[in-house]
C-alpha cells in the first residue's frame, strides 16, 4: 500500500477528489434547477454529472488495479505476414499500346528519381 502514498498518487488522489466534487456541485446544482424549472434538461445534466463522477471514480480504480498488477500487458506481437506481390509481366506494342506507353513512362520516372 506504500504505493497510494507516492507523489504520483497523491496528485491522482488529488484529482480524483476534485473532480468528483465539481461532478456532484454540478450535478446537485442541476438537480435544484430541475425541481424548480420541472424541466427533462435539467434532469438530463444532473444524470450527466453523475455519470461522469463514476467515470473518474472507474479511471481511477483502472489506474490502480494496473500499478498493483505491475502496469498493462503488452500484447504479443507476431511478425508481420509477408507480402507476396506478382512480378509484371511487360506488355508489347502489339498486345496494347496505352499500358505498354504507360509502362514505359513509369520506368521513366523510376530511373529519374533514381
Amino acid at each position: 500500500m506504500r504505493l497510494l502514498a507516492t507523489p504520483h498518487w497523491l496528485l491522482r488522489h488529488v484529482l480524483l477528489v476534485v473532480a468528483v466534487g465539481a461532478c456532484f456541485g454540478f450535478g446537485r446544482w442541476q438537480y435544484g434547477r430541475a425541481v424548480q424549472r420541472h424541466s427533462i434538461l435539467n434532469w438530463s445534466y444532473t444524470v450527466e454529472w453523475t455519470l461522469f463522477g463514476l467515470f473518474a471514480v472507474l479511471c481511477w480504480a483502472w489506474f490502480l488495479r494496473d500499478d498493483l498488477r505491475g502496469g498493462p500487458v503488452e500484447p504479443v506481437r507476431a511478425a508481420p505476414a509477408r507480402v507476396y506481390q506478382p512480378v509484371a509481366q511487360p506488355v508489347t506494342d502489339e498486345e496494347d499500346s496505352e499500358l505498354a506507353a504507360y509502362n514505359r513512362y513509369l520506368a521513366h520516372l523510376d530511373k529519374k528519381a533514381r
